[in-house]
């Protein structure tokens, strides 16, 4: 069944529209909440963090900076791990870069002319329409930033997308037949390239949440295919190079590790 992520300016219906795609396609919606509940399951927070990662995912970006690669490394597993099961529909949480190298994956963005999303957030939340309008450009800013951050990539790019809807015009409706007739082309349609892809990410994704946990590494990249996996970014000492490389032996489905962690002293500097 298909993958689609759907992501969204403030106030453009982003959420609505999954939720409608799922009830006409019989897809599981994998939401914010879907996302945040399996993630508290894995990373111990506080009730504070929780809640703030839960209102916005842009806050994780105020987490210490060895917090914030724990709880993104586990965010973004819970997500590849819900795209490998397939059929569902992804809100979010950058999932949309998260998954574009995938084959078969349907990345939709949704928008509306800020007047008419400041209308809608003043109705929804009990605001007038000038914080309305202030609500809506802060938190797409901070959506902005937070993909910049994670993904270097803009948020705001149709080139990112594979169609863009914008709901100051369509009904949620016609937006959800739009999608899923769309979803319905062969080019949408997972393939043994993309389970492939798919477990290899995941796989990465363990490993990675693994290293981040116990050793602190900057510019950490885990790339994986068949269970060979290849380290690479920075670490304090070689002790912690060779921790590094025996967490990733043990991580279950791993047969070989590639170690190409390179030391560097000063980075024990930036350790927080």
């Amino acid at each position: 069944m298909s993958i689609i992520t759907v992501s969204g300016e403030m106030g453009s219906l982003r959420d609505e529209l999954a939720a409608e795609i799922c009830r006409g396609g019989n897809i599981e919606l994998v939401d914010k909440q879907t996302l945040m509940e399996a993630v508290e399951g894995l990373v111990d927070l506080s009730r504070d963090e929780h809640q703030l990662l839960a209102e916005q995912g842009p806050a994780l970006l105020d987490l210490t900076p060895r917090r914030r690669k724990v709880f993104s490394a586990f965010l973004q597993l819970v997500v590849m791990q819900y795209a490998q099961r397939g059929g569902a529909v992804l809100v979010g949480r950058g999932a949309n870069f998260l998954l574009r190298y995938v084959p078969g994956v349907l990345r939709v963005r949704t928008v509306a002319p800020l007047e008419i999303r400041a209308m809608r957030l003043a109705n929804q939340e009990g605001l007038d329409l000038d914080r309305a309008r202030r609500l809506a450009t802060v938190v797409d800013q901070q959506r902005r930033t937070y993909v910049a951050h994670l993904f270097g990539s803009d948020w705001t790019s149709p080139l990112n997308y594979d169609l863009t809807l914008n709901t100051g015009r369509l009904t949620l409706e016609q937006g959800a037949l739009t999608v899923l007739d769309l979803s319905a082309h062969e080019e949408y349609q997972p393939t043994r390239d993309t389970a492939r892809i798919l477990n290899d990410m995941v796989l990465a994704g363990r490993v990675r949440c693994a290293l981040v946990e116990s050793v602190w590494l900057q510019g950490l990249e885990v790339e994986c295919q068949e269970g060979h996996v290849e380290l690479m970014g920075h670490v304090a000492s070689a002790g912690e190079k060779d921790q590094a490389g025996k967490i990733a032996e043990a991580v279950d489905g791993i047969a070989v590790v590639s170690n190409k962690l390179e030391v560097s002293p000063g980075l024990a500097r930036m350790m927080v």
